[in-house]
C-alpha cells in the first residue's frame, strides 16, 4: 500500500472512529442519565424519566467484575417504561471507594437501599443476584418484584415474586438449575452465555414486562436506541484496528513507538464507546492496581518467550489457576468455611476476569509485533492487558 492510500485509510478510520463515538452515545428518547452518590460511599447510575411525577423505584446490582454502567440495558429500559433507576457500583467494583469484602459487599448494598426507601423492582446479575437475596433472607430487603439475572434466587419463605432471567450458554447455571427454583418464573434467551445476559435483548424486555405487571403500567414499545450504538461499537472496533494496522506507516517515528501506539489507539476507542453502558472511564483509585500489573505482566511475557513458548499461554495458564480456584471454592461447603470460601471464590474471580481480558490483549500484542519486533507485542500486550484488568478486578485495598 503506497503513501497516498495509507493516508486515505487513515482518515476513513478516524472519520468511522468518530461516527462510531457519536452513535455509541444515543439514549432512549425520554430517559435522562446521571451520575450520582447514595450515602456517602455508593456511587449509582441514576436512569429516569423524563416525564414529571412520582415513578416507582428500581434498583439494580452488577455482577463480579462488573460496574454500575454495565445494567445499562435495563436500566434504560426500565427508565423509557416510566421507572426511577439505579444502578448500584458494589464495594471494591467501579468507582466504589471501598475495599471488596463479604460484609462491605452487604452493607453497601443496604445503604443503598435505606437512602432510597421502598423499592418496587430489584434487578441483580450473578453476584448482584447473591447480594440481593440475602438482604431479602437475613435483612428485611422486600421489593415487590425480585429478578435474578444469570443466577439461582434463594429468598427463603418470604413471598418476594420472583422473575429468573438467563442465556440458554449460561457457563455457571444450567436451565434446569433456574427451573428447579420453587414458584420462580423462568425466562431462557436461545443464544446468549453468562457475560452477554446484560445485554440480551429477550431478557431486558422479558423484565421490563414483569416489572410494569407488577407495578400497573403498560408496557411501552421495546427500546431501539441500544442497535445505534451497537452499531457505533462495531463501527468504531473497526476504524480501531485500522488505525492500530496502518497508523505506524504513517512515518518512521510512528513506527519507533508502536508498542505504544497500538494499545493506546484501541483503549482510547473502547473509552469513547463503551464508557456509558459498560464502564471502562479510567478510575484514580485504581491506577496503582494497573501499574503494578504493568510489569508484572511483562516480566510474564519476558520469561515465556525466553521459553520459547507463544503469548497465548498466559491466558492457558490463568485459565487453569482460574478452574482450579473454582474447584477449591466449591469444595468448600460455605458457610461452614466462609472465609477460606471466600479466598477461593475471589481468586478464582480474579483470575477468571484476567483469563478473559488476556485475549483481546493477546491480538492487541500480536498486532504490535507485526512489521515490528517481539518486544513490541510484549511492551503493548502489557499495557492493554494491566489497563483492561486492573478496571474490572475487584479492589481488596
Amino acid at each position: 500500500m503506497n503513501a497516498r492510500t495509507t493516508h486515505w485509510v487513515v482518515a476513513a478510520a478516524f472519520a468511522a472512529l468518530i461516527v462510531g463515538a457519536i452513535l455509541s452515545r444515543i439514549i432512549e428518547p425520554g430517559v435522562r442519565v446521571e451520575k450520582i452518590m447514595l450515602t456517602t460511599n455508593t456511587p449509582a447510575l441514576r436512569l429516569f424519566s423524563a416525564t414529571p411525577g412520582q415513578h416507582p423505584i428500581a434498583l439494580l446490582a452488577h455482577g463480579n467484575g462488573g460496574s454500575k454502567e454495565m445494567l445499562f440495558r435495563f436500566g434504560e429500559a426500565l427508565a423509557a417504561a416510566g421507572f426511577d433507576c439505579y444502578s448500584v457500583d458494589q464495594a471494591g467494583y467501579g468507582a466504589s471507594p471501598q475495599s471488596c469484602s463479604r460484609p462491605n459487599v452487604r452493607l453497601h448494598f443496604q445503604q443503598a437501599q435505606l437512602e432510597l426507601g421502598a423499592v418496587d423492582v430489584f434487578i441483580g446479575h450473578s453476584m448482584g443476584c447473591g447480594t440481593g437475596s440475602w438482604s431479602v433472607r437475613e435483612a428485611g430487603f422486600r421489593p415487590r418484584l425480585f429478578i435474578g439475572v444469570g443466577r439461582p434466587s434463594e429468598l427463603g419463605e418470604h413471598g418476594t415474586p420472583v422473575l429468573l432471567l438467563a442465556g440458554l450458554f449460561d457457563q455457571f447455571f444450567r436451565p434446569a438449575e433456574l427451573r428447579a427454583v420453587k414458584d420462580a418464573q423462568v425466562v431462557i434467551s436461545p443464544w446468549c452465555e453468562h457475560i452477554l445476559e446484560v445485554y440480551d435483548p429477550v431478557l431486558v424486555n422479558a423484565a421490563v414486562k414483569a416489572a410494569c405487571d407488577t407495578v400497573d403500567k403498560p408496557v411501552p414499545a421495546a427500546p431501539t436506541a441500544w442497535l445505534w450504538r451497537f452499531a457505533g461499537l462495531v463501527l468504531g472496533i473497526a476504524g480501531a484496528l485500522v488505525l492500530m494496522f496502518r497508523l505506524p506507516e504513517l512515518h518512521p517515528r510512528l513506527a519507533r513507538i508502536r508498542r505504544y501506539i497500538v494499545p493506546a489507539v484501541l483503549l482510547i476507542a473502547l473509552g469513547v464507546m463503551l464508557s456509558t453502558w459498560v464502564g471502562v472511564t479510567p478510575q484514580l483509585r485504581r491506577i496503582p492496581q494497573q501499574m503494578v500489573l504493568l510489569p508484572v505482566i511483562w516480566l510474564a511475557l519476558t520469561g515465556l518467550g525466553r521459553l520459547r513458548m507463544p503469548r497465548w499461554s498466559l491466558v492457558g495458564v490463568t485459565g487453569i489457576l482460574s478452574l482450579v480456584c473454582l474447584a477449591v471454592s466449591r469444595y468448600l461447603a460455605y458457610p461452614q468455611t466462609k472465609n477460606s470460601y471466600f479466598i477461593a471464590y475471589a481468586l478464582f474471580c480474579a483470575l477468571g476476569i484476567s483469563t478473559l481480558l488476556l485475549l483481546p490483549s493477546t491480538l492487541v500484542g500480536r498486532i504490535a509485533t507485526r512489521g515490528g519486533a517481539t518486544l513490541d507485542g510484549d511492551i503493548a500486550m502489557a499495557i492493554f492487558a494491566s489497563y483492561a484488568i486492573g478496571q474490572f478486578m475487584p479492589l481488596f485495598y
